[in-house]
């Protein structure tokens, strides 16, 4: 009678490979948080500049007048409502969830998320990619 060999896995060559797969996530898990990060901001500039489109094509339609709704300074909406909870723990968490919106009578002036401004001038809004 023959006898079958096992052929599974020892017990060190699992704690082996276990041990490779951790130390594989714990280089890749920061750089997957970054890269979430990174796509929130660039998505935030994005949004900036349709909702900037959008509101200058209202404005040179007709369809809306700068003093027909106002705010704090001026003629400006506010937009609330993004949860602060969608933002990884990290570098940059925003103080705010409002979308700030100035115009003037030519149309959009600047556009602010958390009290950064992020269109026109995208550029400080830009150093809260990782």
């Amino acid at each position: 009678m023959k006898k079958e060999m096992n052929k599974g896995f020892s017990l060190v060559e699992l704690i082996i490979v276990i041990a490779i797969m951790a130390v594989l996530v714990g280089l890749l898990a920061p750089q997957y948080l970054r890269f979430v990060n990174n796509s929130k901001v660039s998505t935030d500039i994005s949004n900036a500049q349709e909702l900037a489109t959008a509101f200058n094509v209202a404005f040179a339609d007709g369809k809306i007048a700068s003093g027909s709704w106002s705010g704090a300074g001026g003629s400006s909406l506010t937009v609330s409502g993004v949860s602060s909870t969608q933002w990884p723990q990290g570098k940059y968490k925003p103080a705010s969830t409002t979308w700030q919106i100035v115009c003037d009578d030519n149309g959009v002036k600047k556009i602010e998320f958390g009290s950064t401004a992020i269109w026109p001038d995208a550029s400080a809004y830009e150093t809260f990619k990782k």
